[in-house]
């Protein structure tokens, strides 16, 4: 009686463990939890309208007198033109499957994406701005967000952070 009990409790166990890992480590399971945390009505960002939300899982990066608010990073000028700019940006995100492009609005210069965490597959969205300085200078602006929680323990922060830099910022 006992071996039974423990031989069911073994099998319930291992089926947990499946499901579990299924659930965090194949493409369905990232599609389940992606379906638990959707992303929601995304707002349309005016940079120099924006008002920071009071929680701390968001970072913005402007350039000067751009944003009301006050950013996180102050955003330099590049060498290249807005459409350069651009283009590189999406080089990078192009190399992340973490990132889907959500909206582009190409009268603004203006692009939405959403970045799933692994596993959870929370999301959180990032707008970039790119601004026109000259022919050949530009800069951008750049809102990345959580759309869950409070506090992302700086994840917003790092992954712009380790974009500018893949720029030369």
């Amino acid at each position: 009686m006992i071996r039974r009990i423990v031989v069911g409790v073994a099998i319930m166990l291992w089926i947990a463990i499946g499901l579990v890992a299924i659930l965090f480590l194949t493409e369905v399971g990232g599609r389940v939890m992606a379906r638990i945390f959707p992303i929601g009505e995304v707002e349309v960002v005016d940079f120099p309208r924006l008002v920071l939300r009071p929680t701390s899982n968001q970072y913005l990066v402007c350039p000067t007198d751009l944003c009301s608010a006050v950013p996180d990073f102050t955003s330099k000028e590049f060498e290249v033109s807005a459409a350069m700019l651009q283009k590189q940006w999406q080089a990078i995100m192009d190399l992340d499957s973490s990132i889907t492009l959500l909206i582009s609005s190409q009268k603004k210069a203006q692009l939405d994406y959403v970045y799933r965490t692994p596993y959870w597959q929370f999301p959180d969205i990032i707008t970039v701005r790119f601004i026109a300085l000259g022919p050949s200078r530009s800069t951008l602006a750049i809102y990345s967000r959580s759309v869950y929680g409070r506090d992302d323990l700086g994840a917003n922060k790092a992954r712009v952070q380790k974009w500018l830099h893949a720029m030369g910022q």
